[in-house]
C-alpha cells in the first residue's frame, strides 16, 4: 500500500525494473533481473523462493523467470524494500510513517522500536498453549514482523475500501486480479483476491503467519465490511476461520474459496510401520523444530510455529489436512515437504537420532 500510494504522487512506477534502484550481489549479471518489478513483486511473480534459505543454501536465486507463475516470496518484498530505500535515501521505517501511518493516524501500525509499550504486546504460544520465550526486538523486514493493533488495522482495512486517496485507476489496477492461484483465488496488488461472491462481491484477504502468530483480515469493498482477527498461537488460524465465518455472510464462501485444494483428496489407510517411520523430529534451516507423530492411521504435526494438526494419508507417502490445502509428503532420504495451494514451501530434513 505503501508504494500505490508513491505511485500515486508520482513517485514511483509499477513497472519499471527495480534493478534501476538496487541489484542484489548474488544476482549481479542475471538476464531475468530486467523482467523483475514492483508489480510482480506485489503479485507474488517474482520467481524467487520464499527465502533464499528455502533453496538450502544463503544465496538467492531465481527457481522461475519472473512473471511466469505465482509464488509467494518474502523475498521479493524485501528485494522492493531495497530498491525504494535506496531510492529516497529512507527507511521503509519512515516512508512507511510518511506516507501512510502518521496522515492516517495509525500510530499503532508500526515495526519495533525501543518506545513501544511492550505491556501491550500479546506474547506468543505454540500449539499447547505454552508461551514462547522470543525476543520482540526484531529487524525491519517488509515481509516480516509488522506490529498493528486490531483497532488500527481495522481503521487500515475501511481506509484501504474507502480508495486508499488514490484515483479511481490506479485502484482498480490495485484490486484487479494479476495472476491466477486457483478458481476464484488471485492475486492483485498486495493481497489475496477472491472473486465470485454474490451480488458481484470480491474480498481482499492478507493473513500473517509467524511463531506463536496467525492473523487473517478480509475486507469487502463494495459492501464496506470486513473481519480483522488476530490470534497470539500457533492454532490461531482454526480460531480465526470460525471467527470469519461467523461474522461475514460470505465468510465461508471465501475460505473456501482460499483453502479449496485443487485435487480431490481421499483417506486411505497405511501399515502402522509405515507412518511410523516417518515419525521423529525435523529441522529447519532456521533451526526451528516441526514433530511429526503417529495419531491413529495418521499423522500430527507440531514444533515451532506450526499448528497442531493432524493429516490423513492419502497414498504411501503424501498426507493431506481436511478443510485446507495443504499437505504433507515424505520424498524418502529423512526429508519431509509441506504443500500449500499446490505449491511446495518447504522441504526440511529428519533430525539424526543419537
Amino acid at each position: 500500500m505503501l508504494t500505490i500510494k508513491l505511485v500515486q504522487a508520482g513517485l514511483w512506477n509499477l513497472d519499471e525494473p527495480l534493478s534501476r534502484y538496487w541489484v542484489d550481489p548474488d544476482l549481479a549479471g542475471d538476464p531475468h533481473l530486467v523482467k523483475l518489478t514492483t508489480r510482480l513483486v506485489l503479485s507474488h511473480q517474482t520467481g524467487f523462493p520464499n527465502w533464499r534459505t528455502d533453496n538450502g543454501g544463503m544465496k538467492l536465486q531465481f527457481i522461475a523467470e519472473p512473471g511466469t507463475k505465482f509464488g509467494y516470496s518474502g523475498e521479493g518484498f524485501e528485494y522492493l524494500r531495497r530498491a525504494l530505500e535506496n531510492k529516497f535515501h529512507q527507511s521503509l521505517s519512515a516512508l512507511l510513517a510518511k506516507w501512510l501511518t502518521v496522515p492516517q493516524r495509525l500510530g499503532d501500525m508500526r515495526y519495533w522500536g525501543l518506545d513501544m509499550d511492550s505491556t501491550r504486546f500479546a506474547m506468543w504460544h505454540d500449539g499447547q498453549g505454552r508461551p514462547y520465550t522470543i525476543s520482540m526486538h526484531t529487524p525491519i523486514s517488509a515481509a516480516d514482523d509488522l506490529i498493528a493493533s486490531v483497532g488500527d488495522y481495522c481503521r487500515f482495512g475501511i481506509y484501504t475500501m474507502s480508495g486508499l486517496g488514490v484515483s479511481d485507476t490506479l485502484f482498480r489496477d490495485m484490486v484487479r486480479p494479476q495472476i491466477k492461484v486457483k478458481d476464484n483465488y488471485y492475486r492483485c496488488l498486495g493481497w489475496g483476491l477472491v472473486t465470485g461472491l454474490p451480488n458481484g462481491e470480491y474480498a481482499l484477504e492478507h493473513g500473517g503467519s509467524d511463531v506463536g502468530v496467525r492473523t487473517m483480515a478480509i475486507f469487502l469493498p463494495k459492501s464496506h465490511s470486513g473481519v480483522v482477527v488476530m490470534t497470539n498461537g500457533d492454532n490461531g488460524m482454526f480460531v480465526s476461520d470460525l471467527v470469519i465465518k461467523r461474522a461475514l455472510s460470505a465468510g465461508e464462501q471465501v475460505l473456501a474459496t482460499m483453502n479449496k485444494s485443487g485435487s480431490a483428496h481421499v483417506r486411505i489407510t497405511l501399515p502402522d510401520e509405515v507412518i511410523q517411520s516417518y515419525t521423529g523430529s525435523y529441522v529447519q534451516a532456521n533451526g526451528k523444530i516441526m514433530k511429526v507423530e503417529k495419531e491413529g492411521n495418521a499423522i500430527k504435526v507440531s514444533g515451532d510455529g506450526v499448528p497442531t494438526a493432524t493429516l490423513y494419508p492419502e497414498s504411501n507417502s503424501r498426507f493431506f489436512l481436511e478443510g485446507y490445502d495443504v499437505q504433507i509428503e515424505f520424498p524418502g532420504d529423512g526429508e519431509l515437504a509441506i504443500y500449500e495451494n499446490g505449491k511446495q514451501v518447504m522441504k526440511i530434513k529428519k533430525q539424526a537420532a543419537f
